[in-house]
């Protein structure tokens, strides 16, 4: 019974042996992720609202001139019509110039303004990820997690308040940071 028992013993070691070294393979092997929503992010970080409040005055500044040529342009083609039919050949000709010019100038200024907003929505939001990449950086490897996915408008079809959603936690790291 002696021999028995020592069997049982040498086994239950080997096993327990066996046991830690598949705890610390798994641990080793391991990943640990989470995801934030990068929709809520923006909307939840001081410094981009900064940013894209600017944006968005700057988008409505350009919405209010271009409702200024906009009403211009109606209003030419208001006159137009009521002249028109009493018009020569040349004037109506010259009043057809004028309306293509008219449509192209409002053309030409709604493709100079996009392009500008776009420009200031990069330029003034590259700053704004650099300072979220480099926090999640610090973000990540405080909480020991190896992987951060990024997601907006759904791209995670499951784990929005799981403990793998780690948006509420960044955005407070995040705002402290920047304070």
């Amino acid at each position: 019974m002696n021999r028995i028992m020592r069997i049982f013993a040498i086994a239950a070691v080997v096993m327990s042996l066996c046991s830690i070294a598949m705890v610390v393979h798994y641990k080793a092997n391991n990943v640990t992720y989470g995801f934030v929503n990068t929709e809520k992010l923006l909307n939840s970080f001081v410094e981009s609202q900064k940013a894209l409040d600017e944006i968005r005055a700057e988008e409505e500044k350009w919405t209010a001139e271009r409702t200024i040529i906009e009403d211009s342009l109606r209003a030419f083609e208001e006159r137009m019509k009521e002249t028109y039919a009493s018009l020569s050949v040349s004037e109506k000709k010259k009043m057809k110039e004028e309306q293509v010019n008219r449509i192209e100038e409002l053309g030409r200024f709604n493709q100079a303004r996009s392009v500008n907003i776009q420009n200031m929505r990069v330029e003034k939001l590259q700053s704004v990820y650099q300072k979220i990449n480099a926090a999640m950086a610090d973000f990540a490897l405080s909480r020991g997690i190896d992987i951060v996915f990024a997601s907006s408008n759904g791209s995670i079809v499951y784990g929005d308040g799981t403990k793998a959603d780690l948006t509420e936690d960044f955005v407070l790291f995040l705002n402290m940071r920047f304070k």
